[in-house]
């Protein structure tokens, strides 16, 4: 039988990247408490790993990540994070991420399973500087094999010098606004790329789109398994590439 927690739990991670005197990057701040412990995996790499089982309604988890002039980052989780629902009434749970990237960065975690009766918001805020580069990736699944869907709400905030490129908000499962049936996608994938090169140009698939921001791309997908909604924005990333082979 699953133990129910006794007190909502709180979360901080906060990791900052910086570029020495020989143009490494180095790790001068990596440091977790809570729900999450975090680990150095790779020159430019950590590791977000579950220190207890959840989230559960009503825990509340904050990402700090800071990528300073020339440093590389690089997040990754060990395995999906399972969304529970907390006994009785409680708030959704939630996991913020703050990023401040005058470097290069590279999110992606693995996707957030939503289990039935569970509510979870995910919110990711990155603030660009002239330089920075981002590559932020969103997966997330309503429920597990055969059971009902839980409920998603994701927000996504990018500015550089103050300037917004995006700002988007999903809400996915039950009592969501959009989530009306037949159209009502279990998996969902998002990944924007923002970087200093050229915009990105238009490719659309089946429950798939790929639309173009300042410097970079914004693409979504949806459908029923993870698996194939991942492929599906994975065909399109590959589509610009063959547009601008075709061109030349």
């Amino acid at each position: 039988m699953r133990r129910e927690r006794s007190r909502e739990v709180r979360t901080l991670v906060e990791v900052v990247a910086r570029r020495d005197a020989r143009g490494r990057t180095v790790l001068p701040v990596v440091r977790a408490s809570g729900q999450l412990a975090v680990r150095r995996t790779g020159p430019v790499t950590v590791h977000l790993v579950a220190a207890a089982f959840g989230p559960l309604g009503g825990d509340d988890a904050e990402i700090r990540l800071v990528v300073e002039d020339g440093a590389r980052l690089t997040v990754r989780t060990v395995a999906a994070a399972v969304v529970l629902p907390a006994r009785g009434k409680s708030p959704p749970s939630r996991q913020v991420v703050r990023a401040e990237v005058a470097g290069e960065l590279d999110l992606a975690p693995e996707a957030t399973v939503v289990t039935a009766r569970a509510v979870h918001a995910a919110d990711l805020t990155a603030l660009l500087g002239p330089a920075g580069v981002l590559t932020a990736t969103e997966q997330v699944l309503l429920g597990r094999s055969g059971e009902e869907p839980g409920r998603w709400t994701g927000t996504t905030r990018i500015e550089r010098d103050g300037v917004p490129l995006l700002h988007t908000s999903i809400g996915l499962g039950p009592g969501a606004p959009a989530w009306l049936h037949p159209v009502a996608p279990r998996a969902y994938v998002s990944t924007v790329h923002v970087g200093t090169g050229p915009e990105g140009v238009v490719a659309t698939g089946d429950d798939a789109v790929r639309l173009p921001l300042p410097g970079g791309w914004v693409g979504t997908a949806w459908g029923r398994e993870l698996h194939d909604t991942v492929a599906r924005l994975a065909a399109l990333d590959a589509a610009p590439e063959r547009e601008r082979e075709v061109a030349r």
